[in-house]
């Protein structure tokens, strides 16, 4: 039998090196993605309308590829602590809330009142809050996955 070469046959190696350059290129468009709308949004002080459909694919890009890594354990966790969830939930809040507050005080043209500013902090709570059980339901799932994956072998 004579083996039929494919045009893009590679070695474990050589796979490797093309993952760990191909993760290099996604992190590097993700960070500069980030960059774009933070530009358009604090130095050109755009309408979050003017650039929403970037946004948009932007926040759901970055959701997925969190959960499909700790889905699929490229992320290693070994132990889900409740207090590891509350203290990156925590952190998550308050980056959020640094955000706002200097987006829209300092940034801004108009001071937030305080009612505005308790309604933005409310927002920040809910969504930080479903992205946490977002990422905490993949993680279970993922645990899960590899413990079904253990006990066939």
């Amino acid at each position: 039998m004579k083996k039929t070469k494919k045009p893009f046959s590679m070695d474990e190696r050589t796979k490797l090196i093309g993952y760990r350059v191909v993760a290099v290129m996604y992190f590097l468009t993700i960070f500069a993605m980030q960059c774009v709308i933070m530009y358009r949004q604090l130095a050109l002080d755009q309408d979050i309308h003017m650039y929403e459909d970037f946004a948009i694919i932007f926040v759901v890009n970055v959701v997925f590829l969190i959960s499909a890594l700790l889905y699929f354990g490229a992320i290693p966790i070994q132990k889900l602590s409740l207090k590891a969830i509350a203290l990156i939930y925590l952190l998550i809040i308050v980056f959020g809330s640094v955000f706002t507050y200097l987006r829209y005080n300092v940034f801004g043209s108009a001071d937030l009142s305080i009612p505005q500013l308790l309604n933005k902090l409310l927002i920040i709570f809910a969504i930080s809050g479903l992205l946490m059980l977002f990422f905490v339901v993949f993680t279970l799932l993922g645990k899960w996955r590899m413990k079904k994956e253990l006990e066939e072998e």
